[in-house]
């Protein structure tokens, strides 16, 4: 029985016995004009407490309405610019063959008569153009990183030893030397993006070595919730001011006369993490090369 229905109750009992709240002894009438009044106010306490939460509750609906709006939203615009960057890269490809093509027809066709100069804008001309195609591939395979994925559960220790046999030759060359601290966990996940996603960090700090032979080390730690992986070398690193763009499309922090490249490496590890639900990030406190942590949910 609720507070309210006892109050009633009693009200009911006195007025049978009483007649009349008044014919009450003094006393009695005080505690119970008390008793009424507190009554009172925790039903009008009440009521206002189930408006007030009608009212959150109407007002959580709204802003849930509108986050699944946005996010609806989102996902349109983000599946629109990925058909859009799709149709712009694949229609790209036969004029600048065509360019290619027409460019390499006229300095054979003119060979000898070409001067020093000419020359030299032709070949120009022509590694611009190789470059335009170059970065027309990348970006179409960055716009089909979502559409290809087909997750199950994926041995981070096999995908390791693939990314490893794939560089194996720029490996030889360099005497790279690459230690695995840890065994790595299996995670749920596509095997051959995981597998691209840790030949694109491998290969980038043996790229970026600098002077010294490459030194990498692959870490892995357990916590509750994560899958923490690490890449550790000794190379040129990245500077602070720099960390943040480096994982955006086409973003280079070196010439390419210095270090080759289109700068998409780190823009696909950071997609790749992202279709798996990770994280990716330099680590701040590391100043001897440079240490990428990666974060994998644990399956739930």
């Amino acid at each position: 029985m609720s507070e309210l229905q006892l109050n009633k109750l009693l009200q009911k009992q006195i007025s049978k016995k009483y007649g009349d709240i008044d014919a009450l002894p003094p006393e009695m009438k005080e505690l119970f004009v008390n008793i009424s009044q507190t009554y009172d106010h925790y039903e009008r306490e009440m009521q206002l407490i189930e408006r007030s939460m009608d009212l959150s509750s109407e007002e959580m609906k709204d802003i849930y309405n509108k986050l699944e709006l946005q996010k609806l939203q989102l996902e349109n615009s983000n599946e629109a610019l990925r058909r859009y960057a799709f149709i712009v890269s694949h229609d790209l490809k036969e004029p600048l063959r065509t360019i290619s093509s027409y460019l390499q027809l006229i300095e054979l066709r003119l060979g000898d008569k070409l001067d020093g100069e000419t020359k030299e804008f032709m070949d120009f001309s022509v590694n611009a153009v190789k470059r335009m195609k170059g970065m027309q591939e990348a970006v179409l395979d960055y716009s089909q990183l979502e559409s290809r994925m087909s997750f199950g559960s994926v041995d981070l220790e096999t995908v390791f030893r693939s990314s490893f046999e794939n560089l194996q030759e720029i490996i030889s060359e360099t005497d790279t030397v690459i230690m695995k601290k840890d065994s790595l966990p299996k995670i749920t996940g596509d095997k051959y993006q995981l597998i691209q996603l840790f030949q694109n960090l491998v290969h980038n700090s043996i790229k970026f070595r600098g002077l010294n032979t490459p030194n990498i080390t692959i870490e892995y730690s357990n916590s509750p919730y994560k899958h923490l992986i690490s890449i550790v070398d000794n190379g040129i690193g990245i500077p602070e001011k720099n960390r943040q763009q480096v994982f955006q499309l086409f973003r280079r922090l070196h010439t390419i006369d210095k270090y080759d490249g289109l700068g998409m490496g780190l823009a696909i590890c950071k997609k790749i993490v992202e279709n798996h639900h990770g994280e990716i990030h330099i680590d701040p406190t590391f100043d001897q090369g440079l240490k990428i942590d990666i974060s994998f949910p644990k399956a739930a």
